[in-house]
């Protein structure tokens, strides 16, 4: 992928998106997203950007946990093997920090919908994409793909 970031990674919203691939190793997690959007890519002195599909490599976990909202009930869970599939859309993120990432979204448990909050702790993250359009190009129906 031809552009990257790998600090604040506060600039990036996942708000709408899925996630096309999922791969969790002992150290690293790779998401790859069909879209997102980055505000402020002052590194090649832009403003806010939409992307086409942008892959996340976080590197050096220190922690993960994973919560299920119900209305009967919130608990502290298990990552679900099956996460991907199960995964309807991504609700919004939030950090608190470069090291941070909750990826809160919307999954079918048991055949009802539950809210989760997945939290990633990190040593390190870098993200890429290949397209981008900028907000005003967005506006006026330019699609990043």
């Amino acid at each position: 992928m031809e552009f990257k970031i790998s600090e604040n990674i506060k600039r990036l919203e996942l708000h709408d998106s899925s996630i096309d691939l999922l791969e969790i190793n002992s150290d690293n997690i790779v998401l790859i997203f069909d879209w997102a959007k980055l505000e402020n890519y002052k590194e090649k002195n832009l403003d806010g950007l939409i992307l086409g599909r942008c892959k996340l490599v976080l590197s050096g976990i220190t922690k993960t946990t994973f919560e299920i909202m119900t209305d009967k009930e919130t608990k502290i869970t298990e990552f679900p093997k099956d996460f991907q599939s199960r995964l309807e859309i991504i609700g919004d993120n939030e950090s608190k920090g470069d090291n941070h990432l909750r990826i809160g979204s919307l999954m079918n448990n048991d055949g009802e919908l539950a809210w989760t909050n997945w939290n990633l702790n990190f040593n390190k993250f870098s993200f890429y994409w290949n397209n981008h359009v900028t907000f005003e190009e967005w506006k006026n129906g330019a699609i990043a793909e």
